[in-house]
């Protein structure tokens, strides 16, 4: 992924979800499940491995998203670029609804199928989760020390050393 100007990082900031397209599950054959899927008729005569496909490649999407979402803010945290944080906080929250959504529906359609197929994607999701947590805690960590610093040269700055504890040496006791 390259980050040649800010557009990437735009695009797929702003890159339309499918949040709001997908639904809660609901019972199959249902009146909300036909009039929220116009799909759905066709699933139906498909052979059952072939009915659950749609909802495991809108699972796959989902984990795709969340993934290109965390490289891209791993990958400016630590190369030290401005990052809008509360913009990539809102998209994962949002990649993390569909996610959940649409891990939902696989599991109530067909569990053993999806439990198999999703564990190599929720495994890479996984390790890309745990190292934007490492260098979004390397910032933390930073800013923390950082305000330490300002806090400290404030201070110094407003006092005029009545309540400080003074160092004596010899030659002030003399």
């Amino acid at each position: 992924m390259s980050l040649t100007d800010g557009k990437l990082a735009t695009e797929l900031m702003h890159e339309p979800g499918a949040v709001g397209r997908l639904s809660p599950p609901t019972r199959p054959g249902g009146p909300a499940a036909q009039r929220e899927d116009p799909d759905a008729a066709e699933r139906s005569a498909l052979p059952e491995g072939e009915k659950s496909r749609p909802m495991l490649e809108t699972f796959f999407n989902a984990v795709e998203k969340l993934e290109s979402l965390l490289d891209l803010e791993t990958q400016l945290l630590r190369q030290n670029k401005p990052v809008a944080l509360h913009d990539f906080n809102h998209k994962k929250s949002h990649g993390l609804l569909e996610l959940s959504r649409a891990m939902s529906a696989c599991r109530a359609h067909d569990r053993s199928t999806f439990d198999f197929e999703a564990r190599a994607p929720l495994g890479r999701l996984r390790t890309k989760l745990e190292s934007n947590l490492a260098s979004l805690q390397t910032h933390l960590t930073a800013v923390g020390e950082i305000a330490a610093i300002i806090a400290r040269a404030i201070q110094d700055h407003e006092s005029d050393g009545t309540y400080s504890i003074r160092r004596y040496t010899r030659s002030d006791r003399e």
